[in-house]
């Protein structure tokens, strides 16, 4: 039995079940997808696998866990709700937690456009002229950075959607280019266990189900709350069925020159590969404003308690704190330019794990578990998350700057 179906609410939405559905699978798959072919590297082929289905199980067992609260407390923001339960500590907990998820999303987004950008020009102009990554990095803020002072998030729908489409097309050319290579070449040499980068994949594999802060609005919407755990079941399934493929055939087709960014390891003398990179890379760039709002808005709501709308000032002040966050997320970018897996497990261990684990668990604990079995299940995931949240970030630290460089077309 699901818990959501136990519990009744008042709280009405107008989405139906299909729109939900499609809200998620939106949520989960983005630029996490094509980092878990390194990912797998990592951690090994069966360990990667065993790995994929238990953090799937984790995060959908913990948004079902945090679905039951929003409903048994009556509605209210993912903060809110922390605030309610534990006070103003666990409202900033949370609210921290999302505001250094959503940097730390596209830090990684802009050294993702970076590695595809510098790759598609020196092959382009035939290495005659090598700028590094952190020129490319410079680059996309002339574009982040008027894309950040827009204040409403409708104006991103048309982008957002062409995005959505983009990132399909791209991932179904990787799967079949994987397909192909292993039909024609047989897969490349493979370990099942790597047991010196195996904490890597467990903070990528946390960061590829990188859409948690979007449940509670995605539920709040939703006609039917009851058919909220089918909709979830469902939607992670396949979540889970699409990253144990891109991540298992990749690492098969390249075995252990597989990149932190997939896309490189494609043939770059094809056009169609060059138009992946080119085209992903765009539709990347353009969801950096959707993940970027979110953070802007609840720190400008912190900062500022007068609006912009009255006073020029303010708008003014809120520009210029928009231009900064967008320079420091490129300043971040470049230190870790060379270093796409430990940002991305980085992020999604210091930064998700708390969000999708440990405060839905103890959230549940407070309003919702009322059994000794109920109390210690809760205090069981509280635990794992703190153990798997301290000992990730720890090795992506320590292992920063172990790995090799990425992909240079121009290397001799």
């Amino acid at each position: 039995r699901t818990p959501l179906r136990r519990v009744a609410s008042g709280l009405q939405g107008t989405a139906s079940r299909e729109k939900a559905f499609f809200l998620i699978i939106k949520a989960f798959v983005g630029t996490g997808v094509l980092v878990l072919p390194r990912a797998f590297y990592n951690g090994g082929l069966l360990a990667s696998c065993a790995v994929m289905v238990a953090v799937a199980w984790y995060a959908w067992h913990c948004i079902l866990l945090l679905g039951e609260v929003y409903l048994q407390v009556g509605g209210g923001s993912y903060s809110d709700i922390g605030r309610r339960l534990y006070g103003p500590w666990m409202q900033y907990a949370v609210t921290s937690s999302i505001v250094l998820a959503q940097l730390g999303g596209c830090c990684a987004y802009t050294i993702f456009v970076a590695q595809n950008w510098r790759n598609v020009f020196n092959t382009l102009s035939a290495c005659r002229l090598q700028l590094p990554t952190e020129f490319w990095v410079l680059v996309q803020t002339l574009v982040f950075v008027p894309l950040a002072l827009i204040r409403q998030i409708r104006y991103f729908a048309p982008v957002a959607l062409v995005a959505n489409v983009l990132i399909i097309a791209s991932l179904g050319y990787l799967l079949g280019f994987d397909a192909w290579a292993i039909a024609a070449h047989g897969p490349a040499p493979f370990v099942n266990f790597n047991a010196a980068r195996f904490p890597l994949l467990v903070g990528t594999a946390v960061y590829s189900f990188e859409g948690v802060t979007l449940v509670i609005p995605i539920l709040e919407s939703l006609r039917d709350k009851r058919s909220f755990a089918g909709v979830l079941t469902l939607a992670i399934t396949l979540c889970l069925a699409l990253f144990v493929c891109v991540g298992a055939l990749s690492y098969l087709t390249f075995g252990a020159r597989v990149e932190a960014v997939v896309l490189l390891n494609l043939p770059n003398t094809s056009a169609w590969t060059l138009l992946v990179q080119v085209l992903y890379s765009v539709a990347i760039l353009f969801s950096m404003p959707l993940q970027l709002f979110p953070a802007v808005r609840i720190m400008e709501a912190m900062m500022f308690s007068r609006s912009g709308r009255d006073f020029k000032s303010v708008k003014w002040l809120k520009n210029a704190f928009r231009t900064l966050a967008a320079l420091l997320i490129a300043l971040i970018a470049i230190f870790g330019a060379d270093q796409l897996d430990n940002v991305v497990a980085l992020v999604g261990s210091f930064c998700l794990v708390p969000l999708s684990f440990i405060y839905p668990a103890s959230m549940h604990l407070r309003a919702v578990a009322r059994t000794p079995r109920a109390r210690l299940k809760d205090a069981a995931l509280v635990a794992v998350g703190v153990v798997a949240m301290a000992y990730v970030t720890y090795v992506s630290v320590a292992t920063w700057g172990a790995a090799a460089p990425p992909l240079d077309v121009c290397a001799p």
